[in-house]
């Protein structure tokens, strides 16, 4: 980790799309493919995993969790970018 100073900013946004990535899965395995008004799952949207590409119909809970992940992944990103670039004085050898 000598080379990589500070890595576990990299890691945490990395973790924060596998976050995502895994949430994805679970969507396009469980959730229905055709519209649930009685479960509300009548929000529309695609998802593709590898080649198979699928219309998913996802609750406000679903769709919540989505895009408070998406979120989540560009402030990790963002916050990982800015520590990078941020200027740090070099200690005294």
């Amino acid at each position: 980790m000598s080379d990589i100073p500070n890595a576990e900013r990299v890691l945490t946004a990395v973790g924060g799309l596998a976050l995502f990535a895994l949430n994805e899965v679970r969507m396009f395995h469980a959730l229905p493919r055709m519209p649930d008004p009685g479960n509300g799952q009548t929000h529309a949207a695609t998802i593709q995993m590898m080649d198979a590409a699928a219309p998913v119909y996802l609750s406000l809970v679903d769709l919540t969790v989505r895009w408070g992940l998406a979120g989540l992944v560009v402030a990790l990103s963002i916050w990982a970018l800015a520590e990078t670039f941020e200027k740090h004085p070099q200690p005294a050898k």
